[in-house]
């Protein structure tokens, strides 16, 4: 049965041999995580493009600066997992991926999260046979282009996009 055979797995294997799997789910963060955070200026006043911004204000920056720039990430619309498996997938910078969160405050519930995200995909993976099809059940051709301006029509495409991806490249 299917449930004893994913139990039997070790969480460390889990998290720590799934290369393709992982970096699915990084590049999937990185093109559907591109809403605006806020965060709080807690250290001394600072100077950011000619404006003064004083210890306790607050500062909104968009994830899309960093996820969807071209200079860390080339053709950055484009959906390559590919990318984090190479040595170096992105310059030398401080903060190049904002998907768990960064610093001292990365997301407390990454592992579980990461490691539900791998246990629903394998069962996705195992359980159903995937074709990519229009509204007529046909191939698209060309791909469609998720709005970026509908964010649950890109979280599912992308998702969608996700787990065809980890079938190809596994499959490869």
């Amino acid at each position: 049965m299917l449930r004893e055979k994913l139990g039997a797995i070790p969480v460390s294997a889990w998290e720590n041999e799934l290369p393709i799997l992982e970096a699915c789910i990084r590049e999937t963060q990185r093109i559907v995580e591109t809403l605006a955070l806020l965060r709080r200026n807690v250290r001394e006043e600072m100077e950011i493009c000619g404006q003064v911004v004083k210890r306790g204000d607050f500062l909104v920056y968009s994830m899309a600066e960093v996820h969807l720039n071209p200079e860390y990430y080339p053709e950055p619309h484009k959906w390559d997992p590919g990318r984090w498996l190479r040595p170096s997938p992105v310059p030398n910078s401080v903060y190049p991926f904002l998907g768990w969160g960064v610093g001292r405050h990365s997301c407390t519930g990454m592992k579980v999260a990461k490691l539900e995200i791998k246990l629903v995909a394998a069962l996705f993976l195992t359980r159903y046979e995937f074709d990519l099809v229009d509204k007529d059940g046909k191939f698209p051709d060309p791909l469609p282009v998720p709005d970026r301006n509908d964010s649950q029509q890109v979280s599912v495409e992308l998702r969608i996009g996700c787990l065809i991806g980890i079938h190809l490249l596994s499959s490869a």
